[in-house]
């Protein structure tokens, strides 16, 4: 079973306290960004980091806009369920950019990242990092990973959202960045059951296969 909630934001208090009820070992849970479970490399943050690996389910996020990119390119990348993926701690993983992993039986397609609307407020190195939004040869590998499963998953998992949702979820809408371009892309031509993304801080369903979601938790499988 996939237990999927979104973005944390280092309330690890809060993210322990979400409804996932009893969770097994062959279960998983998945962040849709802005995890933040590593921003300062404090003691208490490695601490929360191997409580959390140390768990007998898996902990799977990816990244959103808030999350410390230096910190996190720290991490080596290695392989695992047919995509890359940074090991924290034990059984809590990052599932990186334009990967596709099949995981109990399912094919996954991931793609975080998200542009801080408040970007100008925030101080480079230390609460922002341009890392936040892709580069090509990210966008391009998931185009390549794509093409190579013909177009086809179970489950896309993504910190942001395609335009349309973007209009739908925000009061005063932004403009678009090169993140919902290229999402747009993926959901004109990918073929899946369920679309989950987080970053706008509401709980919603949009559709059977289309979904945001922010603390509460989204059961598949």
């Amino acid at each position: 079973m996939f237990y999927i909630t979104g973005d944390v934001h280092a309330n690890i208090k809060d993210y322990l306290n979400r409804s996932f009820g009893r969770l097994k070992k062959d279960d998983a849970v998945i962040i849709c960004g802005d995890f933040g479970v590593l921003w300062n490399g404090s003691d208490d943050e490695i601490k929360n980091i191997k409580r959390i690996g140390k768990k007998k389910h898996k902990t799977l996020f990816i990244d959103g806009a808030h999350e410390n990119f230096d910190l996190l390119e720290n991490y080596s990348v290695t392989q695992w369920s047919g995509g890359k993926v940074q090991v924290l701690s034990g059984n809590l993983m990052r599932l990186l950019r334009g990967q596709v992993y099949t995981i109990n039986g399912k094919r996954i397609f991931t793609f975080g990242g998200g542009e801080s609307v408040d970007k100008e407020m925030r101080s480079e190195h230390h609460s922002w990092w341009k890392q936040e939004l892709p580069t090509a040869k990210e966008m391009d590998e998931g185009i390549e990973n794509l093409t190579a499963h013909d177009w086809q998953v179970d489950y896309i998992f993504t910190h942001d959202a395609p335009s349309r949702f973007k209009r739908l979820t925000e009061s005063e809408v932004s403009e678009r960045n090169i993140l919902n371009v290229y999402l747009d892309t993926i959901l004109e031509r990918c073929k899946y059951s369920k679309w989950v993304f987080g970053a706008y801080h509401k709980n919603k369903q949009f559709s059977k296969s289309i979904e945001m979601v922010f603390d509460g938790v989204i059961k598949l499988g």
